[in-house]
């Protein structure tokens, strides 16, 4: 698997198990929101700006912290 990191795409994201729980950490309902299901083949980096309401700047900067410090994350 590739790396995953803001450049990944949603359905690549969702698909790594701690990621998907990070995420639904930080923006509780995030995972089951019908945008994101939508949005499975594009890039996270090019839907934040539809998901503002949702996704705050520190949020996405704690979820990029977070990809750099996954283990599994190749």
């Amino acid at each position: 698997m590739a790396k995953l990191t803001i450049e990944s795409t949603i359905k690549e994201l969702l698909a790594n198990k701690e990621v998907k729980a990070k995420l639904e950490e930080l923006v509780p309902g995030l995972t089951k929101n019908p945008l994101l299901k939508l949005a499975q083949n594009q890039k996270l980096k090019d839907i934040v700006d539809k998901l503002d309401d949702l996704i705050t700047d520190e949020t996405i900067d704690k979820l990029i912290a977070f990809l750099k410090d996954l283990k599994d994350n190749n």
